[in-house]
């Protein structure tokens, strides 16, 4: 069957001047891209630095037009296991069936039109979050709606269940520019953009998620080369390793 493998892992550190550039965890990622641009996303992520640490396996699969069809996450956090679920996308709703330790068997459902983005918590998975960014638009921001997610914990360190904030099903996406970037996985054109509406990188608060930047592959690819997270968290994340073949397993 014709298809096409990219394989990454992603480093993870901390910008924090007590713990700089101290390694956190880390991720490894396998994207499939069927010939008629069907992608379907594998990441194991693993976050070390301090409780919760989060171990996670997570696999979703988009459409040709980078809508969500179906997920899985399982997730272990401190060494012990917190839950496993499936989700499964329709125009009209989106449904879950898993089992959490917390709540036991779960099923649930949300009635909303076509979901435009699912958040699992993998780097990889918010490098597919940006694509929404219509690009000929050119530098700006733009309010991106239909979102669901398996947590809202800034780690994703609960659930995994199927969340809809309340006031809101959206965030802001500014797109800065396309630039060159250098990781250690190489060299490549990207496109830089931030997760968020907030322009202060110095945010304290722990309420709202602190102002994250994004580079991600300028090949409509979307691979993630490096990300920040500011504010109080001062995570760091950039590519190590990356291959790309034609029907390669």
């Amino acid at each position: 069957m014709e298809h096409e493998t990219i394989r990454g892992r992603l480093l993870y550190t901390s910008k924090k001047p007590e713990i700089m550039d101290k390694v956190r965890g880390g991720e490894t990622f396998v994207i499939t891209r069927h010939m008629d641009n069907r992608r379907t996303l594998r990441a194991l992520c693993a976050i070390d630095e301090n409780s919760p640490r989060v171990l996670r396996d997570s696999i979703t699969s988009v459409d040709a037009d980078w809508y969500p069809t179906d997920g899985f996450v399982r997730l272990t956090v401190d060494e012990k296991f917190v839950g496993s679920s499936w989700y499964r996308f329709t125009p009209k709703f989106v449904e879950c069936e898993g089992y959490t330790e917390q709540e036991g068997r779960i099923s649930s459902r949300i009635e909303m039109d076509r979901a435009r983005l699912f958040i699992t918590h993998p780097i990889q998975s918010d490098a597919f979050l940006v694509q929404a960014y219509d690009l000929s638009a050119g530098p700006g921001e733009q309010l991106i709606k239909g979102l669901v997610a398996c947590s809202f914990h800034h780690r994703g360190a609960d659930g995994p269940t199927l969340m809809r904030r309340p006031n809101s099903d959206g965030f802001y996406l500014r797109f800065v520019g396309p630039e060159k970037v250098k990781v250690a996985a190489g060299e490549f054109d990207a496109l830089h953009f931030q997760i968020g509406r907030s322009t202060d990188d110095a945010y304290q608060g722990r309420e709202a998620h602190p102002p994250y930047h994004v580079w991600v592959t300028a090949d409509g690819d979307y691979v993630m080369l490096k990300a920040h997270v500011t504010g109080y968290m001062q995570t760091y994340y950039e590519l190590t390793e990356y291959e790309k073949r034609t029907n390669f397993f």
